[in-house]
């Protein structure tokens, strides 16, 4: 039995790194530009050892994308919950998940990257439908609509209103992630007063 969980527990051990070489790689250098041995280069494992776990590039990027889609709907879920418990109105709790999204993308470049930049589920079976990106949009819109049913945000269409929301939310990480913004003292007051500006303008 021990020696099946270690065999287990190494099994594991490289999938995980070639998920994350593949990320890096991905992030490096482009899909395109990256095949199965590059990926099993970088962790010095022969190629037949990588496809022993994965059949091909698209099943590479079909893992990292429902790791990275998970990532980032837990993280947008879990600000909202604790928003929810603080007893925060629904401006506030819209905010946060704003922030949330934020802060994964500058926490979470290499993923950030894979789920909004680099569009790679376009190479894999991954349904935007069924994805993390996809039910974060949905956590947006449904924020929005409580904050015009209690009358912090002017009625409007949702639909239009949560896409120039996540708009401004990933230009605002984008520019964070690739250039030093030396107007800001802080990201966390760039963050915050972006936010905060964006949707001043929307409030009654």
């Amino acid at each position: 039995m021990k020696h099946i969980k270690r065999r287990e527990r190494e099994s594991n051990e490289i999938r995980q790194k070639i998920i994350e070489a593949a990320r890096s790689l991905f992030l490096n250098q482009g899909y395109a530009e990256v095949s199965m041995r590059k990926i099993a280069d970088q962790i010095e494992y022969s190629p037949t050892t990588i496809y022993h776990y994965f059949a091909n590039k698209e099943a590479v990027v079909r893992e990292l994308l429902l790791e990275g889609n998970a990532l980032f709907l837990q993280a947008l879920q879990r600000r909202a919950e604790e928003a929810q418990a603080a007893g925060l109105n629904a401006l506030d709790r819209l905010k946060t998940v704003s922030d949330a999204y934020v802060r994964f993308g500058t926490a979470s470049p290499e993923y950030y990257n894979i789920l909004f930049i680099s569009d790679l589920e376009s190479v894999s079976p991954v349904s935007l439908i069924d994805s993390g990106r996809f039910k974060g949009f949905e956590l947006l819109e449904s924020g929005l609509r409580a904050a015009m049913d209690d009358g912090s945000i002017t009625q409007g269409d949702e639909r239009l209103i949560a896409t120039s929301v996540w708009s401004m939310l990933h230009g605002l990480t984008s520019l964070l992630l690739n250039f030093d913004l030396p107007t800001a003292k802080s990201n966390d007051e760039l963050i915050s007063f972006t936010i905060d500006t964006f949707f001043r303008g929307l409030s009654r």
